[in-house]
């Protein structure tokens, strides 16, 4: 892999750390502290400096609460965002309670779609 890709791959996770971070309402040195790492350690990685060991980034998304992998998502796809922000609000609801909000997502999908439909068909 190239540097210029090991950068850009580094900046994806910092920022998606960074992004989850704040979403928590954590600041860098409350979720540096549950890291047991320094507040200027995670800076670096926030910015996209250095990239965390692979047993750090365990660690990262246990704080966050999201799967690994996550950490790697590319924003590009501006759905992709929106699905990762239902996802995050839905991941701290008990199973049921994801099942209902899916449900009412649905519905609400639904009734929106219809309403859109029916104005492009009187334009």
């Amino acid at each position: 892999m190239t540097a210029k890709k090991n950068q850009n791959l580094t900046a994806i996770v910092g920022a998606n750390i960074s992004r989850r971070r704040k979403k928590l309402g954590l600041t860098q040195a409350e979720m540096a502290e549950k890291l047991n790492i320094g507040g200027d350690s995670l800076s670096r990685v926030e910015n996209g400096v250095v990239a965390p060991r692979f047993q750090r980034l365990e660690e990262i998304a246990a704080v966050l609460g999201c799967p690994v992998a996550d950490l790697f998502r590319q924003a590009s796809d501006p759905l992709d965002a929106k699905l990762g922000a239902v996802e995050d609000l839905l991941r701290f609801l008990p199973p049921e309670a994801q099942d209902d909000a899916v449900r009412l997502m649905k519905d609400l999908a639904e009734f929106i779609k219809k309403y859109y439909v029916g104005k492009e068909a009187k334009n």
